[in-house]
């Protein structure tokens, strides 16, 4: 297979952006970094990116451990686990939450709206005045990140711990993963001065920062599915009208080389990443890049995943 370095240099990022990469082939995970950070440390293999969107995954795989365990009927109302929302919270379920079918608004939407960081706090805001949904539930897929901090709360009443906390004692300790989590605040982290003058600070639809390799890890143990909830995450969504909707929980359902391949992309201001997997295959590819365009890190991403074959 072709260096990775090769691949990354090929890719056309700017000189000394920050970098990540790795690729898993059945039992081996390789990884390569390169850049600096803006204080001029260069990025070192244990550093922490911001991976946006990546983290639907997660939080997807935690509602699937509930949902296993008896903890949530992903067929009931919201409002069965969150009280004080209006009373379209009675007519979407965390099964239309975690497939973007719950009529929420689009990403983009209550986005546009915020006049400071991103947060939880300011999401339940918008949520609490929406006083009908942009659509009826079931009736399209339309994804919303609003619609994964919801699915991340009611996943934090279930379990009587907030995400982040049940994600590192259910998810990610039990897989000895330690380079990657969601910290309550990004202090200290060397790409936080790229995030903009609004920080992404929610958990559910973001807040996962990691390492390459740690993040390689943890899609390496999910195409064995070693947390036995493979048939829950990789399933399709269907809509009211029986079509069915490309996306999983938290995971983008596509094709290659004729096997199924599970993809998400995640975007902040100052933050790419890109991550891909097939179990059948055995392979995964995770690319994570700081102040450099999506377009640019996807075309890394695409490279190492073919170069692969």
């Amino acid at each position: 297979m072709t260096p990775l370095a090769t691949l990354v240099e090929r890719a056309g990022f700017a000189p000394g952006t920050p970098v990540a990469v790795a690729r898993v082939v059945g039992d081996t995970v390789e990884d390569h970094i390169s850049g600096a950070w803006p204080n001029g440390r260069p990025v070192a293999p244990n550093d922490r990116f911001y991976v946006a969107s990546l983290a639907k995954q997660v939080t997807g795989a935690a509602l699937a451990l509930l949902v296993r365990d008896g903890r949530i009927d992903p067929d009931r109302p919201v409002s069965d686990h969150i009280a004080g929302l209006p009373p379209w919270s009675a007519r979407i379920t965390p099964r239309q939450l975690a497939h973007h079918s719950s009529g929420l608004p689009p990403a983009g939407e209550l986005e546009a709206r915020m006049a400071g960081d991103w947060t939880d706090a300011f999401v339940f805001e918008a949520l609490g005045e929406l006083t009908e949904l942009p659509s009826p539930p079931g009736v399209a897929h339309s994804y919303s990140n609003a619609g994964y901090v919801l699915l991340g709360r009611v996943i934090a009443e279930a379990s009587d711990m907030p995400l982040a906390e049940f994600a590192t004692a259910r998810l990610l300790e039990p897989l000895g993963l330690d380079g990657i989590g969601f910290p309550s605040t990004p202090i200290g982290q060397p790409q936080l001065p790229l995030l903009g003058a609004h920080l992404p600070l929610t958990h559910g639809d973001g807040g996962l920062w990691s390492s390459a390799r740690s993040l390689a890890q943890w899609l390496q143990q999910q195409n064995r599915d070693t947390l036995g909830i493979a048939h829950l995450v990789t399933t399709a969504g269907h809509l009211s009208d029986g079509s069915s909707v490309d996306y999983g929980w938290g995971l983008g359902l596509r094709r290659h080389c004729g096997e199924a391949l599970l993809i998400h992309g995640g975007e902040w201001t100052g933050a790419a990443a890109k991550a891909v997997r097939s179990p059948a295959l055995g392979i995964a590819v995770v690319g994570m890049a700081a102040g450099a365009p999506f377009e640019t890190l996807n075309r890394l991403v695409s490279a190492v995943l073919e170069d692969i074959g």
